[in-house]
């Protein structure tokens, strides 16, 4: 089985590589919207209290519901794709963000904030320089957990027409092809594993104070941003500047012989 489903990797690396992109992207614009979102709704209620306990019931509530009931109930509203996805995705990463928050920022040591207002800081300069500081460590920690999870998560787009990983898993099932299911689970967990790591190391460098390692880790944040925004430009600018292909989109139903004969119509339309 594992021979097999090395051999899929290599045989078809542009079919997964494709699949890699689209899960990335997906999960990506989940976390980054759950980490806004979450994290200024997770400040709020720590600023105000009495809006605590309704927020955090409300995101428990909507984490209890199925992952399949949430895309079921999406669809009217977004219909099918990866805007259904995200949304969905946003919606469960939001529990960890917004507890995180939440837990990190009501525990700081009410003498520290009590001198600090000795001090004559300001409410949101407490905030942002001692709050905020203090409570990032659970507040990564949290955010690591919800990664993970979205990007797990994430492979049950393929049910209602999204990209990603899951159309391998989805496929496989629908196929009897056992080692196309095994190669996207794998690879979903390796992308889980090396995003975990990449945070944890994030981390680490947040955690040294000595003036040697902030000045690096400006030099790093510089550095991760300049890449992001190349990758970025080299995934938008082509397609502005080039003209929109003609797309014929071929659907099938996921059984094996309908693959066949929609492999079969697209061949014969691109000849």
């Amino acid at each position: 089985m594992l021979v097999q489903m090395f051999d899929l990797l290599a045989t078809r690396r542009d079919f997964f590589v494709g699949l890699l992109l689209e899960h990335v992207q997906i999960s990506l614009v989940s976390i980054a919207i759950a980490i806004v979102v979450g994290g200024i709704a997770g400040i709020l209620i720590s600023e105000f209290q009495r809006a605590a306990k309704p927020t955090l019931a409300v995101v428990n509530f909507l984490y209890t519901i199925p992952s399949i009931s949430m895309l079921g109930f999406l669809i009217p509203f977004s219909g099918v794709g990866d805007a259904t996805a995200v949304i969905a995705l946003t919606i469960y990463a939001l529990l960890p963000m917004v507890r995180a928050t939440h837990t990190g920022i009501t525990n700081v040591d009410p003498s520290i904030l009590e001198a600090a207002r000795g001090m004559g800081g300001t409410r949101m300069q407490t905030l942002l320089r001692v709050r905020l500081p203090l409570a990032l460590p659970v507040i990564m920690s949290g955010i690591r957990n919800m990664v993970v999870m979205t990007i797990a998560l994430a492979g049950i787009a393929s049910f209602i027409g999204a990209g990603g990983l899951g159309v391998a898993i989805y496929r496989g099932i629908t196929t009897n092809n056992a080692a196309m299911t095994m190669a996207g689970s794998l690879l979903i967990a390796v992308l889980a594993l090396v995003v975990d790591f990449v945070l944890g190391f994030v981390e680490k460098r947040m955690g040294m104070r000595s003036t040697a390692a902030k000045r690096t880790n400006r030099r790093l944040a510089v550095g991760a941003l300049v890449a992001c925004g190349v990758a970025a430009a080299c995934a938008v600018v082509p397609g502005m500047v080039a003209a929109a292909p003609a797309t014929i989109n071929v659907a099938t139903k996921p059984m094996t012989e309908q693959y066949i004969m929609g492999n079969m119509l697209k061949d014969l339309i691109e000849q």
